[in-house]
């Protein structure tokens, strides 16, 4: 096989394979980073029908630049790739971010020499709140970060509308609860639906029939299920609340007075449709249960405004 240097065509986008000659390559990155937690990017190389020399660097974490500069070094090795190969990497950049100066205010990360895209850093919660706890006033001052295998959603919250379930939200966020819960219920005309600690590891047939540690009491309020929305599920009772969740994908007034809103979807909507359209297994109902995983990967309980 004929050796050349392979010319790397790439970008930074959630799930945009690029379609493009000589190498092809996907890179999927947070858009958000959170000091203190993962920073997870996984990338796909595929080599053309003859066959590439990539630089080895590019397997690793000296593949990124932070605002122009390597955060890892660059040997001049050579990692060979056979005709149409395809490999994976995923790596976590936190760690080698929390050496790096001035992420904290936001920074442009780039793959290779490729056209860097902005991040914004966010502040998390000071660790050991009690959420339960904290009056209306003070609730206000958070939001939470969805990391999803789909991309990130930040949800703010409403506490002058619910408080109670404004603080059993942030509260199980805040301890993981949510962490690796799917959204097992899904409709690009009706809603999303997750937080069902089933979905990690149980058997699928009983997706939808778990609770949290607790139950909650009703807030209806006048404020419309509009797209966006965050609401509670719960069961015929209607102080049966616990753990289970759903956002709002088309409007659903009929919802109206029946279920406890408690916040709405600021950013992340490409996520929000791309969960919403996940194929799978129809129900009765009409809704979805997807058949790849719609996946919550981490909850992250974010300072308001705090960058």
């Amino acid at each position: 096989m004929a050796r050349r240097q392979a010319r790397l065509i790439l970008a930074l986008a959630f799930f945009a394979p690029l379609a493009v000659a000589e190498v092809k390559a996907k890179v999927e990155a947070p858009t958000t980073y959170v000091a203190g937690s993962a920073m997870p990017v996984r990338v796909e190389l595929t080599a053309d029908a003859q066959g590439d020399a990539v630089p080895a660097w590019m397997f690793g974490t000296a593949a990124f630049s932070v605002d122009g500069k390597p955060i890892g070094e660059r040997s001049s090795a050579e990692v060979e790739l056979a005709p149409h190969q395809k490999v994976t990497i995923e790596i976590d950049l936190a760690p080698a971010l929390e050496g790096v100066k001035g992420v904290e205010k936001g920074f442009k990360l780039a793959y290779g020499t490729e056209k860097a895209v902005e991040i914004v850093s966010r502040m998390p919660a000071k660790k050991g709140l009690d959420f339960l706890g904290l009056p209306v006033e003070e609730l206000k001052n958070y939001q939470v970060l969805l990391r999803t295998n789909r991309g990130p959603m930040i949800v703010e919250l409403w506490p002058e509308v619910a408080p109670n379930h404004v603080r059993n939200f942030l509260e199980l966020s805040a301890s993981g609860f949510y962490d690796g819960t799917q959204f097992h219920r899904v409709s690009p005309s009706f809603m999303v639906q997750g937080g069902d600690p089933n979905t990690k590891s149980g058997n699928p047939a009983t997706w939808g029939s778990a609770d949290g540690p607790r139950t909650l009491k009703r807030e209806f309020s006048a404020k419309s299920h509009a797209r966006g929305v965050l609401s509670m599920a719960r069961g015929p009772s209607e102080d049966s609340a616990s753990s289970q969740f759903f956002i709002i994908t088309a409007p659903s007034p009929f919802l109206d007075g029946k279920y406890s809103v408690f916040g709405a979807l600021v950013e992340g909507f490409p996520a929000l449709d791309l969960i919403a359209n996940a194929q799978g297994q129809a129900s009765p109902d009409g809704t979805i249960k997807p058949s790849s995983p719609q996946r919550i990967e981490a909850a992250i309980v974010l300072v308001k405004g705090a960058k």
